[in-house]
Order: C-alpha cells, then sequence, then structure tokens
C-alpha cells in the first residue's frame, strides 16, 4: 500500500515484513530471547526425563543401574551419551540461531567453547535484543504468545525451586563439613 501523504514516521512497513513461526527443532532461522531461553530448557528438560525413564525401568526391573559392567549401567551410559550429543547439538543450533538474530555470524557460538568468553557470550544471548524486522538471516520471528510467556514463568520458577533445593541440601553439609574440619585440627 503506497500513500504519498502519510504522516511522518508512519509506520508503513509494517505491513510489508515477513514473519515466521519458529519450531522448537527447526535449524534455521531467527530465534528471540524468549524462545532460546525456553527452547533450550526443554531439550535439557527432554534428555533429563529420558534418563529418569530409564533410571526408573531398571529400578523397576530390580538391576543396579549404578553397577558398572551391568547391562543396565550400559544402557544408562548409552543414554547419557546420546541425549548429551543431542543436547549439544541442539544448543549449538539455537545459539547460532539466536545470533543470527542478532544479525551477527553463527560462527560466533565457537566462543562458547573459550573460557569466560562462553560466560560473557551467555549473558549477551540472553539479555541483548534481536535486531527489528528483517536482517540479512531472514525475517523476524513472530511476537511471543501467552503460551511461551506462560512457558518461561514455569521454567524460572521451576529453577529458583531446584536452586532452592540445591542450597537447602548443600548448605547444611557444608556447615557440617566445617565444623568436622575444625574438631579435626583442634585433635591434632
Amino acid at each position: 500500500m503506497n500513500q504519498p501523504y502519510a504522516a511522518p514516521g508512519a509506520d508503513l512497513q509494517s505491513e510489508s515484513q515477513s514473519r515466521y513461526q519458529p519450531r522448537l527443532f527447526q535449524v534455521k532461522g531467527r530465534l528471540g530471547r524468549v524462545r532460546y531461553f525456553v527452547y533450550a530448557l526443554t531439550i535439557t528438560l527432554i534428555v533429563y526425563l529420558v534418563f529418569a525413564a530409564v533410571a526408573a525401568v531398571a529400578a523397576l526391573a530390580g538391576q543396579p543401574a549404578s553397577e558398572p559392567g551391568g547391562v543396565m549401567f550400559s544402557v544408562m551410559m548409552l543414554v547419557l551419551a546420546v541425549g548429551g550429543v543431542f543436547a549439544a547439538v541442539m544448543s549449538i543450533i539455537y545459539g547460532v540461531r539466536r545470533l543470527n538474530d542478532m544479525n551477527v555470524s553463527g560462527w560466533l557460538i565457537l566462543l562458547m567453547f573459550v573460557p569466560l568468553a562462553n560466560f560473557v557470550m551467555a549473558l549477551v544471548m540472553l539479555f541483548v535484543p534481536g535486531s527489528d524486522g528483517d536482517n540479512r538471516y531472514g525475517p523476524a520471528p513472530t511476537p511471543n504468545g501467552g503460551g511461551l510467556i506462560a512457558a518461561l514463568v514455569v521454567m524460572l520458577l521451576v529453577m529458583v525451586g531446584w536452586i532452592g533445593m540445591i542450597s537447602a541440601v548443600a548448605l547444611p553439609a557444608y556447615q557440617d563439613y566445617v565444623e568436622r574440619a575444625q574438631m579435626h585440627q583442634m585433635q591434632r
């Protein structure tokens, strides 16, 4: 639609800009911050659930999964290896898509293998917004829907709860360790 008498600053190109709907297992395209976080945690959750299911089957079968040389131990290690490779590949794909959303080369994902640079890269990918509109890596993704925002909130709450549980177990264990170390020092 061409309107030569439109007010200055009117956003007439918003109708012509194309958008696409990102998918969880999609390899190409751009990925916004919320989707990046939710998709990465979803893949991690899938791997953990599969691993927990194999451990539950081992427990129901009455075989110790932690006994090296056993059949269930071998199955657990195979599931862990396949799940780890799957999660690593998908994390790299999501990282490349997220970098493409910021209109930078996906090759920067290799910085995730450099100590300290990986921390900075993770912060950049979580907090730096993507470019507005189309860029050289494709059209902008559709805006985040209510389901995606709900998934983000649920995952953040789960993470806070998980950190709280770990802290509730780790801090008393650490305090007990410190007390025993002090008692051991006094006995010398």
